[in-house]
């Protein structure tokens, strides 16, 4: 009788889960929808950054020596223009980065004949950058499915993706680092697939995937070197074959370098020579010798072993800091009894605390070859936008397990818990559109005391476009000239392009002035007056000053 109620309690609980589960689907897909939605509608809300015209002609460049033959026979004229007036990709200045996502916007250039106004090219490499981060939101998604199953944390992890303030907005406009962050959910959901599974179809997706993650950020082999160090361990610890244990990890290694060359055309002009080049280029980057606001002081891209921790500390909210200390801590402790387990059961393979493990490892080694490796960095942790994704899966394991333990508790503290999470998402949420579309300049509440004084706080003066528009409708004039416009046109209109006149300092009526510069710079250059600022929790992240007396 007792054997009967327990199986019938076991069954009722399964249904639940299941039930559960169905729900949380159908949910995660009506967000995913609303979130497309209203990421098509605000795209326009977004300006240019400073590096969003440099992304274009190195995307033109490499575009225009894979199809320059086909273009300069072009019967339009704009194309043939383009093809002959485009720099040589062996000489050009930007040769070692790779543009094979972007390049698909120049396509979409291409098919236009080349014609379309500057706002509308942009825009379309904007829409591109979203359209990369909502794909990239579903497969992190599909991850947590695999991880977490028919229960509500893939959900929970979606909200944890789409509600990250700083992340939000460079979905909109930042074609490098989002992008590369992008490809590196997508392409760790393959490797996670392929360490599992060893049918061809997986070794064929990872090693795309990493290619194309490797191609946009070099920082990208580094989830390839873990995948091939994991999958080398799982066949160690099932008492393979040295030939077993380096098969898979040199398959999946050669073939994503095979795809990483076929997509890089830098790479066929001389693929061993110029694959060492683009290594030594990356790890001294030496083409930046500029300084960035750090801690109050301005640093060069030589940075002290502290930056990635505090821009990541004062950045992420401080509910998903305190989740990935559990999930972190969390792991730690399972660690050793997995190992224990396979130890006693070498053939098998549990995909929870693989995957747990994997993340955990690629969050650490990549923490600490910043740190250790001295990688270069500058403008805020841009570089390191990889980094976010382990961090966000360990959060959301940390969310699982501290509900998990609520739980058993009681009923009624998982309901605290399940409360506190929910008035986190709705705080993120209403911060989000209060503070629309600048979102990038998020701090959490540690950084908010900080911030002001001692950070950059819109590094690449994304804001500048809709401060040029103030001043365009504040000034009824049919010409007025600007001082720092050069870099933030690329979003107007042509009507706005033709008012906007780009002016020296000295001659100009209007001056534009960012949160780059030391606090005590911050203040309106002599013989100007502020006109409008725009402020992010109360800090200024950018001004327009007018020329007084104009």
């Amino acid at each position: 009788m007792k054997s009967k109620t327990v199986r019938k309690s076991s069954l009722e609980k399964l249904k639940q889960d299941l039930i559960k589960g169905l729900i949380s689907k159908k949910i995660a897909v009506i967000v995913f929808v609303l979130f497309f939605i209203c990421g098509i509608f605000i795209v326009k809300d977004y300006g240019a950054g400073a590096d969003d015209n440099y992304e274009r002609v190195t995307s033109l460049v490499n575009y225009v020596h894979v199809w320059g033959p086909l273009m300069r026979a072009s019967e339009h004229e704009s194309v043939r223009v383009i093809a002959e007036n485009t720099p040589e990709l062996a000489t050009y200045e930007d040769r070692y980065y790779g543009v094979a996502l972007q390049s698909i916007t120049v396509l979409a250039e291409h098919l236009f004949g080349f014609r379309l106004g500057t706002r509308y090219f942009f825009l379309i490499r904007h829409i591109f950058v979203f359209f990369n981060y909502f794909l990239a939101g579903i497969f992190f998604y599909l991850i947590l499915r695999l991880r977490f199953g028919e229960s509500v944390f893939p959900l929970l992890g979606v909200l944890v993706f789409i509600l990250s303030p700083r992340f939000f907005a460079e979905a909109f406009y930042n074609i490098k680092d989002n992008l590369f962050f992008s490809w590196m959910v997508i392409s760790g959901c393959f490797v996670l697939r392929w360490l599992e599974d060893r049918r061809a179809r997986f070794y064929i997706l990872a090693a795309a995937a990493l290619a194309v993650a490797i191609n946009t950020r070099i920082l990208g082999l580094s989830l390839l070197l873990l995948a091939c160090a994991f999958a080398a361990i799982i066949a160690i610890r099932q008492r393979m074959g040295f030939l077993r244990v380096l098969g898979r990890p040199l398959a999946l290694f050669g073939l994503t370098l095979a795809f990483w060359i076929l997509i890089t055309p830098f790479l066929w002009l001389n693929p061993i020579n110029n694959m060492v080049a683009t290594f030594d280029f990356f790890l001294n980057v030496v083409e930046w010798d500029g300084v960035h606001l750090y801690l109050g002081e301005m640093i060069s891209r030589h940075v002290p072993w502290h930056y990635l921790p505090v821009w990541m500390g004062i950045t992420i909210p401080i509910p998903y800091i305190a989740l990935f200390v559990v999930g972190a801590a969390s792991t730690a402790v399972n660690a050793i009894g997995w190992i224990k387990r396979r130890a006693a059961r070498p053939n098998e393979l549990d995909r929870q605390h693989l995957y747990d493990l994997f993340m955990a490892a690629l969050f650490f080694c990549t923490l600490f070859g910043f740190i250790i490796l001295r990688i270069s960095m500058y403008n805020g942790w841009r570089h390191a936008y990889g980094i976010y994704f382990p961090f966000i899966y360990i959060a959301v394991y940390g969310l699982s397990t501290a509900i998990n333990y609520l739980t058993k508790k009681h009923v009624a503290l998982r309901r605290i818990g399940l409360c506190a999470v929910t008035a986190t998402f709705a705080y993120l949420l209403g911060w989000i559109c209060v503070n629309h579309p600048y979102q990038y300049a998020y701090f959490n509440v540690i950084g908010r005391q900080v911030a002001e004084r001692n950070f950059e706080l819109d590094c690449w003066e994304v804001s500048h476009t809709d401060l040029v528009r103030f001043a365009l409708a504040y000034d009824d004039r049919p010409r007025i000239t600007i001082s720092g416009l050069e870099k933030h046109a690329f979003m107007l209109t042509e009507e706005e392009r033709t008012r906007a006149i780009l002016n020296i300092y000295i001659e100009t009526d209007y001056y534009l002035q960012n949160t780059s510069i030391p606090y005590a710079e911050r203040t309106p250059p002599e013989g100007f007056e502020e006109l409008k600022s725009i402020k992010v929790d109360g800090m200024i992240i950018s001004a327009l000053y007018k020329r007084i007396g104009q």
